[in-house]
């Protein structure tokens, strides 16, 4: 009887001992993900509220954002949102808002998001979100075009200059200098044959100075004297070197001059005419944070008039947006300088900690891998653009 009793205990204990390694096994299967099975880490598009249609705020700033004539709109940042809203399924309505009020239509939410060329910045990094970039951007310079009756105008005020008034006053004390001195070694030789006033004295050694430094001969004057011809030889070479830097210093300077107007840098904008579109745009901000004196305008077609009517040397705003508005309206007036500077990354901005951000980022960087996107930038921004332009990169 023992024995029988110590066989079931035995048989017992290992139907016990197996049915806690299945429970084992089953927690182990269920709570570890296995290959083949494991669910997708992608972020889930319904982050609106199921059914709610979101306000998308939008202003008009070509070629980021335009309406055509019936009334629908388009431009590089109102077509990376409206991918991205249709990749992820979300509905929209449109709100038109000015520029200067998108930050304070996120804040109290008028609006969800702004389809709009936003820079990123300090100032509205701690106010409202961002999507990540889209497009790096930076300020252009628009200038009028220099006709010729202009440019000889400028070739003139360029001779008239300081600069050039200084240099031919110390060129003029050199003259005088070497004139003094071959009067000094000439003047008793001249005595002897004529009689002649200091002041006369001087200009014939004037003249002979100019005469040597210009290489046209002495003419009548000429040096008698041992000293005398010994200065005029001396005389020659040091004016060949002062009149060679002079010649090269008028050219490099004219050309600089020149170039300043097609390659602005900060300081020249510190000498210039400049206009803007009025804060709180990033160029009305650049140009205070450097003290730059500037005139503002409500619109950047406002500022480019002013430019075009020479009330205005320099209309500083993004390069894209220049380069649009000057090609369609005022290509035979305006001009676009190639130079840019002030880089800065285009997002679209949402309201403060929005739940839209992470699945609409996700959609945006889907968007911006698709051979449309290129295609968008080409369209509107024309087939220079280089790849630094654009956040995609191959590492």
């Amino acid at each position: 009887m023992r024995i029988v009793r110590a066989i079931h205990v035995l048989k017992g204990a290992v139907h016990l001992r197996t049915m806690c390694s299945f429970v084992f096994l089953l927690v182990v299967f269920f709570c570890f993900p296995v290959p083949g099975r494991t669910t997708s880490d992608a972020v889930p598009a319904p982050s609106p509220e199921k059914g709610k249609t979101l306000i998308v705020g939008v202003t008009s700033n070509p070629p980021f954002a335009m309406k055509n004539i019936d009334g629908k709109w388009h431009g590089v940042s109102w077509e990376i949102w409206h991918f991205a809203a249709a990749h992820l399924g979300w509905s929209y309505e449109i709100k038109e808002v000015p520029l200067d009020q998108i930050i304070p239509a996120l804040l109290s939410g008028e609006i969800d998001i702004a389809a709009a060329a936003f820079g990123i910045t300090e100032r509205r990094e701690e106010k409202v979100d961002f999507t990540v970039p889209y497009l790096i951007t930076a300020f252009g310079v628009a200038t009028a075009k220099s006709g010729i009756i202009d440019a000889w105008m400028s070739f003139l005020k360029n001779l008239m200059s300081f600069y050039f008034l200084k240099v031919l006053l110390v060129l003029a004390g050199i003259l005088l200098l070497v004139s003094l001195l071959f009067w000094l070694s000439e003047r008793r030789r001249i005595k002897e044959e004529k009689s002649l006033s200091v002041f006369k004295g001087v200009g014939d050694a004037l003249l002979l100075s100019a005469e040597t430094m210009t290489t046209v001969g002495y003419g009548e004057h000429v040096p008698k004297s041992g000293l005398g011809q010994f200065l005029a030889l001396i005389w020659m070479f040091v004016s060949i070197i002062l009149l060679t830097s002079f010649t090269a210093g008028v050219t490099s300077s004219l050309t600089t001059l020149q170039l300043r107007k097609s390659t602005y840098e900060l300081d020249d904008l510190h000498r210039t005419k400049v206009g803007c579109l009025a804060s709180p745009s990033r160029s009305a901000l650049y140009l205070q944070k450097h003290q730059i004196k500037h005139k503002s305008f409500d619109t950047v077609h406002a500022a480019l008039q002013a430019l075009s009517e020479r009330k205005l040397d320099a209309v500083v705003y993004d390069f894209p947006t220049l380069q649009y508005l000057v090609h369609k309206d005022y290509r035979e007036e305006l001009t676009v300088l190639p130079k840019t500077f002030h880089p800065s990354f285009l997002a679209l901005p949402l309201a403060p900690d929005s739940s839209l951000r992470r699945p609409l980022n996700k959609a945006i960087l889907e968007v911006m891998e698709m051979p449309i996107w290129t295609h968008i930038l080409t369209s509107y921004l024309g087939r220079d653009i280089t790849p630094s332009m654009t956040t995609g990169s191959d590492g």
